[in-house]
């Protein structure tokens, strides 16, 4: 029994440390906000949508494409896209 209680005081205070570190991401290096968002909340005693702090970033970071399709003008993209999509359907092209 008493081995049981010092096991258990040991996973504490070996718990306790990491804990402390497990806080809010560090966002210093970034330019945004924090806002409040509304989040559901479940249960049979649920007093409402709850309230939670959330980070926004300013600008949205949008992934760089070095592909063909992105150096083409947007008409040649255009066209593009329909001749690919006439060929995934054939009937697409048939009416009747």
């Amino acid at each position: 029994m008493k081995n049981r209680v010092f096991y258990a005081l040991l996973g504490l205070a070996l718990a306790a440390p990491v804990a402390a570190f497990a806080g809010q991401p560090d966002h210093s290096q970034q330019s945004g906000h924090y806002e409040w968002k509304s989040v559901p909340q479940y249960g049979p005693r649920a007093t409402g949508p709850a309230q939670r702090r959330v980070w926004v970033p300013d600008a949205t970071q949008v992934a760089a494409c070095d592909c063909d399709m992105m150096k083409m003008s947007s008409t040649a993209a255009a066209d593009c896209m329909k001749q690919m999509h006439s060929m995934a359907s054939p009937s697409a092209t048939s009416v009747g």
